[in-house]
């Protein structure tokens, strides 16, 4: 099954083309891999799908390619080969974000693998030491604003009153 996007077609005809910059062009993208062609890191491991299929020969579409329940680019990065499921990091904080990975599961509720674990646009420490927001939900507040889009608003996101200029 072939990844659609509005634009298939052009990235499947236009050979050279790779407007992801990852290496890969968006006709291999569309054509043989069934990734996105403008998202470099298609299954958001922390590698971006080229590397993943030319350097690590780990699947692009996969975020665990040998299931030991670490994100290839978590491996890759703590020097673990991603296809040796006996292989793994060892590091007290996996995603380098500052908060050790027991902190991040036992008090935050985080993913110790990903610096933005609810990927609302905030890394997980300024959520919880900068915001005081939750790292495990993209909207802290409840107020229907992505935590990260409201401090690029300027509005607080811990506060459901502070919204967005001009939204309701």
């Amino acid at each position: 099954m072939l990844l659609m996007c509005a634009s298939a077609t052009a990235w499947a005809t236009d050979e050279g083309r790779d407007s992801d910059a990852d290496g890969l062009s968006d006709m291999e993208e569309v054509r043989e891999y069934n990734t996105d062609p403008q998202l470099a890191d298609t299954d958001t491991d922390g590698l971006d799908d080229g590397r993943e299929i030319n350097e690590f020969f780990t699947h692009p579409r996969l975020v665990d390619s040998d299931h030991d329940g670490f994100l290839d680019g978590v491996e890759v990065r703590h020097g673990s080969d991603p296809l040796d499921a006996e292989d793994r990091p060892h590091s007290p904080d996996l995603d380098g974000d500052g908060i050790s990975n027991t902190d991040e599961r036992t008090l935050y509720g985080s993913d110790p693998q990903r610096a933005d674990s609810d990927f609302d646009g905030l890394g997980d420490r300024l959520e919880i030491e900068r915001y005081f927001t939750d790292p495990s939900q993209v909207d802290s507040d409840g107020d229907g604003f992505w935590d990260g889009e409201e401090v690029d608003a300027g509005t607080d996101p811990a506060d459901p009153q502070s919204r967005p200029a001009g939204r309701p």
